[in-house]
């Protein structure tokens, strides 16, 4: 049997619309305590001592943030049983909340405005749903609670080096999408999002009088004509149908009018789609930025810190989000993307090891200025039960899928 029952499908509905409550109860508790990138000790605690309760066996990272939770059925053997991942990041922002509600955050200047706590909260939703089916589980599900997914590098790589993809057939993901109103998802195969990288520039010239520019190096003059070089440099150097972004986030050189400085710093993000494009940034950069530095005579320093790649997402695994979203949602609840985000998002490292898919969850709320990241951000909190319902039914039709597809590998396997 390749798909699971209508009956185990209508339970596991049924399972799921009880504990909508109880989801609405989990966010609304991790919102109010959001904790920072690397140090999401408390949140890590509470999400393994839930999912203990539910007969989970949790594997925690020795520092103490990030784990990964297996629902182990009786018998289990990884020769002929499935593992399929769906992961949720869990780290919040430096951000200050602004919202006026009962579960506000209650730490000053941090704040879940990526919708991370939604995605601990649905995660664990679609935990419920297939803990109820655990007999009839033909696979491990495995969750993977993963920490600092908002900085450079993110924290997937250090869950796949403590081995939270050890195993793993399929992983599965979603990301708040508040554009989306709710009862839609945002699904696409193939290229998801952007790779994310970032660089550090330090320019060394020769500072001087302001009223003697010729006895000097002028950075501040160098940086901008490197800046210019830069924010050119995809459209001249990057075939101009694959997108490519380079964006200055910083410039900062001097401190008063009458003054030539002796240096420059400049920082930015590097975001391209394409791996073959962000291999060459390296070599690219420097060739461009000495070149400037040279014909001026100012020398420089470059650092160039690599973040996530890109998401592509598994088309098999993706029209399988699709139907499930589908036959929950209608038609009119699917959003085909039509190009893929220049944001940065490191569910990628997942990806490059084993098939895997995120799709975007509406989590819509009418609010002004309700967008990721914003001080602002909220959402409908229906929303909850529908990611939670995708993501368990995609789960389990994995599980029976990948189960067969073993059982065949093995039945034609020469001896």
């Amino acid at each position: 049997m390749n798909a699971p029952s209508s009956e185990l499908i209508e339970r596991l509905s049924n399972t799921l619309q009880a504990q909508t409550d109880h989801l609405i109860e989990l966010r609304r508790q991790l919102h109010a305590h959001p904790e920072l990138s690397q140090h999401e000790f408390e949140t890590t605690r509470t999400m393994v001592a839930r999912l203990q309760e539910l007969g989970f066996t949790t594997f925690v990272r020795p520092e103490g943030t990030g784990f990964y939770a297996d629902l182990t059925p009786v018998g289990f053997d990884p020769e002929i049983h499935p593992t399929i991942a769906i992961r949720s990041d869990i780290d919040a922002l430096p951000i200050n909340e602004l919202n006026d509600v009962p579960y506000k955050s209650q730490n000053p200047g941090v704040m879940h405005a990526c919708g991370h706590d939604v995605h601990m909260a649905t995660v664990f939703g679609s935990a419920l749903g297939l803990l109820d089916l655990k007999d009839h589980l033909p696979g491990r599900l495995r969750l993977i609670y993963q920490h600092a997914e908002e900085t450079v590098p993110g924290g997937a790589t250090e869950m796949v080096d403590f081995g939270a993809i050890d195993g793993v057939d399929a992983v599965l993901g979603l990301h708040c999408d508040p554009e989306l109103p709710i009862g839609r998802v945002g699904v696409r195969p193939g290229p998801f999002t952007a790779s994310f990288d970032l660089f550090e520039l330090t320019i060394e010239g020769k500072g001087g009088h302001g009223a003697r520019p010729h006895q000097c190096t002028d950075p501040i003059f160098v940086g901008t004509q490197v800046a210019n070089a830069l924010y050119q440099l995809p459209a001249h150097n990057f075939d101009a149908r694959i997108p490519a972004v380079i964006t200055l986030g910083s410039f900062q050189a001097g401190a008063v009018a009458n003054v030539i400085p002796e240096s420059a710093s400049l920082s930015g993000s590097i975001r391209t789609i394409s791996p073959e494009h962000r291999d060459q940034l390296d070599d690219l950069l420097r060739r461009i930025i000495g070149g400037i530095c040279l014909a001026h005579g100012a020398s420089y320093e470059l650092k160039l810190i690599r973040g996530a790649p890109a998401i592509h997402n598994d088309p098999y695994l993706t029209d399988a989000i699709t139907e499930i979203a589908t036959d929950i949602l209608g038609d009119q609840g699917i959003y085909r993307i039509p190009l893929p985000s220049m944001g940065g998002e490191d569910f990628s490292v997942y990806c490059e090891r084993v098939p895997g898919a995120m799709f975007r969850l509406g989590t819509g709320a009418r609010a002004p200025r309700n967008f990721l990241h914003s001080p602002h951000f909220n959402i409908d909190e229906r929303a909850l039960t529908i990611g939670a319902s995708i993501l368990a039914r995609t789960a389990l039709r994995l599980l029976h899928e990948k189960a067969l597809e073993k059982k065949t590998d093995r039945m034609v396997r020469p001896l």
